[in-house]
């Protein structure tokens, strides 16, 4: 059965080189192979996604260090200068075998961007967790080339070589026994799998797989505004959203920047959160990861999940930083609180509230004894601060309190 990776639907290798692409017969390759023009422009600013995301704030806590992502896709092209030093060989099923760090038709290296472009002098661009290693799997050379049997083994490949997530840009419309099974030993092996939802809202809005098994993450698109991406599918199923608008990452071969639209490059938004969690959370399973993923995410002030947004728009920062209390309870104590930066209305301090209350509580005391020396000094004065004559209630006796000098 057919696949087919879902940003070729919409733009493949990017928008500057989707006018660019053309057949290239290549030694080891099967068949015809897809190869995109590499782009010269670079891409200066930083990239809306980045400021949306908030990735300043939670690179201040962990950038994925440690963490291998597997990029399940066309390859990834590992002599590109922001991905330089942090692409493994990994593995081509769908031609000889060999390794995969490289990429004809650029679609895989525009993913591993979102993930892991390196800063570079002269660009804003930089991928979401830079500190992790990304595995390439080969399981396609362009847009409908792949089957669901080697997306199946590509999947089973990542898992069994040590990935902790794994990034899925491609789908399948119908239900596969040997994907199912994929998913399922994925997540034996504690593997988190986060794939696309797919473009097909506006032909039929068929259902994606893998996105669709309950294991998977399935990812939707929105735009700038926050809104969903009129091409991005909908369902039960759908677990968060991410930007998949003008969508700015890395050309195979050189430094370019490329720009494009899909469901394919707002998945590995997802993913390079899921691998940041991982990093700073090592104690938590592959489920927990995404639980924890979902309950952080920005709502769109909608019962949730919703089948537009799923759960809302991956928030890297609270999905890192935010304590969970399920999470505090199973540890049996307060877990890593010590270095943990709190999001804005994330989780109730009681110990302000408290203080908050005792510095009313003391103003008011203050505000009392002014009065109450206000009203007392002034007499004293008068009587020369002789204690006036009253009567006294001790103990039950009723006494007369005689007169004394201080």
């Amino acid at each position: 059965m057919l696949i087919a990776l879902v940003g070729a639907l919409v733009g493949g290798p990017g928008a500057a080189a989707r006018a660019a692409v053309a057949a290239d017969v290549r030694p080891g390759v099967r068949g015809t192979q897809q190869c995109s023009v590499p782009s010269t422009e670079i891409y200066k600013s930083v990239p809306w996604t980045n400021e949306r995301l908030g990735l300043s704030r939670v690179w201040q806590l962990t950038k994925g260090d440690g963490v291998t992502v597997a990029v399940v896709d066309t390859g990834v092209d590992g002599s590109v200068p922001q991905l330089s030093g942090h692409v493994q060989p990994g593995v081509d099923v769908v031609n000889d075998g060999g390794p995969a760090n490289t990429d004809c038709y650029g679609h895989g290296t525009f993913v591993a961007g979102i993930i892991a472009a390196q800063p570079r002098e002269g660009t804003g661009v930089v991928g979401v967790a830079p500190g992790v290693s990304i595995l390439p799997i080969r399981q396609a050379n362009g847009t409908s080339d792949g089957n669901a049997a080697g997306l199946a083994k590509s999947i089973r490949l990542a898992a069994d070589r040590g990935a902790k997530v794994v990034n899925i840009s491609a789908s399948a419309f119908l239900p596969n026994d040997d994907l199912r099974a994929a998913v399922d030993h994925a997540s034996a092996k504690d593997v988190l799998l986060v794939a696309s939802a797919s473009n097909e809202a506006n032909s039929g809005n068929p259902k994606a797989y893998p996105a669709a098994y309950p294991a998977v993450m399935a990812v939707g698109s929105i735009g700038r505004d926050g809104r969903r991406s009129d091409f991005s599918e909908v369902g039960d199923y759908l677990a968060l959203v991410a930007p998949g608008v003008n969508i700015i990452s890395l050309s195979r071969v050189g430094p370019g920047h490329l720009t494009d639209n899909g469901t394919s490059y707002a998945t590995p938004f997802v993913a390079a959160t899921a691998a940041l969690v991982r990093a700073y959370h090592p104690e938590l399973t592959a489920a927990q990861v995404k639980r924890r993923l979902e309950l952080t995410a920005d709502h769109a002030g909608v019962k949730v999940p919703d089948p537009q947004v799923g759960w809302g728009v991956v928030n890297p920062y609270n999905a890192v930083a935010m304590v969970l209390p399920d999470e505090q309870r199973a540890q049996g104590g307060p877990g890593r609180q010590g270095d943990i930066r709190l999001p804005h209305g994330s989780v109730q301090d009681d110990r302000a509230a408290v203080a908050a209350k005792a510095f009313m509580f003391g103003l008011v005391g203050l505000a009392l004894a002014a009065l109450v020396l206000a009203y007392t000094l002034p007499r004293a004065s008068k009587r020369r601060w002789q204690a006036s004559d009253g009567v006294k209630t001790t103990a039950g006796r009723t006494v007369r309190a005689g007169t004394s000098r201080r």
